[in-house]
């Protein structure tokens, strides 16, 4: 009897950690990479200096090392602390007066089917903390990634973060 509880819990506790291991390799399995080169949110891209971007913007505060574009709750852009370079940009929500889309015209409210179109099919699906589900783009040569948080019942993105995976790791 004590050999046949063990036997079920034993199996059970396998079949938990292929589950377990499933999800983890479904989130860093490699994909195909699409091309993000010169890939930016308006006018900013992944390495641009600091001073440029205030160039451009002139309305990003700055606090605590990150620049914000009018309130923490629509386009935030991190730099990197000692080549003052940017390394993440996350468009979080429309703003007033602007229209802050990818190189390749995706923004808030574009349909997946836009992002597919433009961005080709090499993506991974995943849920995040703190943007839900999410479909990421990845270039290994750029080492760059680009993600669009998805409101599948609607189609339409909510969010898009774009970071170089080598010198930010983005907290999803």
């Amino acid at each position: 009897m004590v050999k046949r509880i063990v036997l079920v819990l034993g199996i059970l506790l396998a079949g938990l950690c292929l589950y377990v291991g499933i999800l983890w390799v479904k989130n860093v399995w490699p994909i195909g990479d699409t091309s993000l080169k010169n890939e930016g949110v308006g006018n900013l891209v992944i390495g641009m200096d600091e001073s440029q971007m205030t160039q451009y913007y002139p309305e990003f505060a700055y606090d605590s090392g990150v620049y914000y574009f009018h309130d923490a709750d629509g386009f935030i852009v991190t730099t990197d602390s000692k080549t003052k370079k940017i390394v993440c940009m996350e468009l979080r929500d429309k703003i007033d007066g602007q229209t802050f889309t990818t190189k390749k015209g995706i923004g808030i409210g574009s349909s997946f089917a836009d992002v597919q179109r433009k961005y080709g099919a090499n993506y991974r699906k995943k849920n995040t903390e703190i943007y839900g589900d999410m479909v990421e783009f990845q270039d290994s040569n750029t080492n760059q990634k680009i993600g669009f948080g998805m409101d599948y019942k609607n189609g339409r993105v909510t969010v898009v973060v774009l970071y170089d995976y080598e010198k930010y790791k983005f907290p999803y």
